[in-house]
């Protein structure tokens, strides 16, 4: 993964799953039934670390992602946002074990980053939302969040399904292609 996807997964995301790093193709694309809580089945049993304890700040924070509407066009954006911030070399720090707040707050600060968001239609706390949400709900289908973690947004679960293509290509480049 590199520095530019870690950030834009990390300030929910990690801190509550085994990283997110594929989905099953047939829960967005029609084909098998998956066991997720993305086609309305129960939600994959946790593994014992993943049913810890989770801090109030990272379980606010899990859920302002989880109910975030991602807008249609997100992934496209979002895809062509990323391809022209490596292509400029623009890094976002680290914010790893940081919130959501923070994170933006940082993403905000870094030199030449914003303007190249809001050509894209961003701005740094809907890019990171939207990151994190989609990250949210890829971890979400693959059952990698805690037990008791809010479901995703119907209307992104019907986005995913109706975009598996975007799906996909945004995750490629994050430069984390599904597997």
């Amino acid at each position: 993964m590199t520095g530019l996807s870690a950030l834009l997964v990390s300030a929910a995301i990690l801190p509550l799953t085994a990283q997110a790093q594929s989905y099953p193709p047939s829960a967005y694309q029609g084909g098998a039934q998956s066991q997720t809580q993305i086609d309305g089945s129960p939600p994959l049993q946790g593994t014992p670390q993943q049913t810890q304890q989770i801090p109030p700040q990272v379980r606010a924070d899990t859920e302002r992602a989880m109910h975030y509407p991602l807008p249609p066009d997100f992934m496209t954006r979002a895809a062509a946002t990323i391809a022209e911030l490596q292509a400029r070399n623009i890094q976002p720090p680290n914010s790893h074990g940081t919130g959501l707040s923070e994170t933006i707050r940082q993403i905000s600060q870094v030199p030449g980053l914003t303007p190249v968001l809001q050509s894209h239609g961003f701005t740094p706390e809907s890019f990171v939302m939207g990151m994190t949400t989609f990250g949210m709900t890829l971890a979400a289908s693959n059952g990698q969040l805690p037990t008791g973690m809010p479901s995703p947004n119907p209307s992104n679960v019907a986005l995913f399904k109706a975009q598996p293509e975007q799906v996909t290509a945004l995750m490629q480049a994050m430069g984390n292609p599904p597997h």
